[in-house]
């Protein structure tokens, strides 16, 4: 391939890229925005699915993704379509884009692989492992996880400074090291592991408990967040197997056209994975009508018809037997 050739397929390769990384991902920001914002509301809403121990990872999860779309996927997103960085400039958005922009990514699925895990226990026929997890110990693993997150991403809160919003190389050397090998392991490869055996696991529960009587909202709830959790394990696949082979070949030579695939393969492979952060309201909305019906009493203003809509099908049915019950009593 001539010189010409290759330099006319790079910048092609970089047009493609620049259009998922800025116009792609931001109408998957505005997406996942609305998601995340409606799930907050109709779990908090739900007096069912506010009191299960599960509501606290999820909250947690919807608004790590919303800080995660706003805080990282944001400023890149833009800086793709005008060229305009947000970080030069804005020294509190520096700041905030390099704590919680990984601080929220982490936390999302560290949520997620603890929400399958609760969905694990809470399918076995073990009621101890059902108990194991309630509703205070989940606020306290959350709220303990969050600070950690917020400790280990903290020095680069403070190594990233100035008008540029840029970190000197040797002060970041030891600290980058760190980052470097806590992202292959604790960022792609336990949560990817620890996400599919515990979807593998619950799917066994629910399929060898599958002829016995159970709480049926929450037989629902655990099938719809499995889903979910089996979604969101196979969406972020093509990123996690890009990590890996970055990792592995970040020492090799590489010509500049292999250099321009492989950050096209990267931002293409982002784009599946955005469904961790949006994708989850809309996974609900398809495959669950309860959760449906309690998207519309969330946003019904009369709490009394709510309840009437909940409860309505049991009238008639009582007036019926009172009034039978009072011509017995009269007749005798």
């Amino acid at each position: 391939m001539s010189s010409a050739s290759t330099n006319g397929e790079i910048l092609r390769l970089q047009a493609i890229g620049q259009i998922f990384d800025g116009y792609v991902v931001l109408v998957l920001i505005i997406i996942g925005t609305i998601g995340n914002l409606l799930n907050i509301i109709i779990f908090l809403r739900n007096k069912t699915l506010r009191q299960m121990s599960n509501c606290v990872f999820m909250l947690m999860f919807f608004i790590s993704n919303l800080t995660s779309l706003w805080a990282s996927r944001f400023q890149r997103s833009m800086l793709a379509i005008t060229g305009i960085d947000l970080l030069v400039g804005s020294i509190f958005y520096c700041k905030v884009r390099w704590l919680f922009g990984r601080w929220s990514f982490n936390m999302a699925f560290t949520c997620i692989c603890l929400s399958s895990i609760d969905r694990f226990l809470n399918t076995s026929r073990n009621e101890r492992y059902r108990r194991l997890i309630t509703f205070k110990r989940a606020t306290i693993i959350t709220t303990i996880i969050s600070i950690a997150y917020i400790i280990i991403f903290m020095p680069d809160a403070i190594y990233y400074s100035g008008y540029k919003c840029t970190a000197s190389s040797s002060d970041r050397a030891i600290y980058q090291q760190f980052i470097v090998y806590f992202n292959l392991t604790m960022t792609n490869s336990i949560p990817q592991l620890t996400l599919g055996l515990f979807c593998i696991l619950t799917w066994y529960n629910l399929w060898s408990t599958r002829r016995e009587q159970h709480n049926q909202l929450h037989q629902k709830v655990n099938r719809m967040m499995l889903v979910e959790c089996t979604v969101i394990f196979l969406s972020s696949l093509p990123n996690f197997i890009y990590n890996l082979y970055a990792q592995i070949t970040q020492s090799w030579m590489k010509s500049n056209l292999q250099i321009a695939q492989e950050n096209l393969w990267k931002t293409v492979s982002i784009v599946p994975s955005f469904i961790l952060n949006i994708g989850t309201f809309y996974i609900y909305f398809m495959m669950s009508s309860a959760y449906r019906r309690n998207m519309k009493v969330a946003f019904s203003c009369n709490k009394k018809s709510n309840q009437v809509t909940s409860h309505g099908t049991n009238l008639p049915s009582t007036k019926v037997t009172r009034q039978i019950a009072i011509k017995v009593i009269s007749r005798q």
